[in-house]
């Protein structure tokens, strides 16, 4: 199966593309965030061209209570849902700290403006690593 994973923000929307068979997941690209119809738009396109599965969207929950939710998380929930009316099957995974692991991981590299896809990555790696272990 493939998959999209999608760290979606205000600014920028970071893709990464993965499968269930490698059971690996690689930084894609970075979009800018030209409003959701423009998004989802693009986000159709790409799954259409890539041939992908199903979308995964990283949720970024509250450390000190993670039942709690926020603007970012409802706004990011709104693209999902909007993406599900769609018709493009989503599922959430959490994404809490993958931005400040992209971002220790491009340490030294000189190159901050690339975090929001590989962050996109570290979720969607998580996510291949949690279905494959339950199947």
């Amino acid at each position: 199966m493939r998959l999209l994973g999608i760290d979606y923000g205000s600014k920028k929307i970071g893709i990464a593309l993965g499968d269930t068979e490698t059971r690996i997941a690689n930084p894609w690209m970075i979009m800018e965030n030209q409003g959701h119809g423009e998004v989802i738009k693009q986000i159709k396109l790409i799954c259409e061209r890539e041939m992908v599965d199903r979308v995964v969207i990283g949720i970024p929950h509250v450390l000190r209570d993670q039942s709690l939710e926020n603007d970012q998380i409802r706004s990011i929930r709104r693209f999902a849902d909007d993406l599900r009316t769609e018709g493009v099957p989503v599922d959430e995974a959490d994404e809490t700290l993958t931005s400040s692991q992209a971002e220790y991981y491009l340490q030294g590299r000189g190159d901050k403006s690339r975090d929001d896809d590989v962050a996109a990555s570290i979720m969607l790696q998580g996510y291949l690593e949690k279905i494959v272990k339950n199947t």
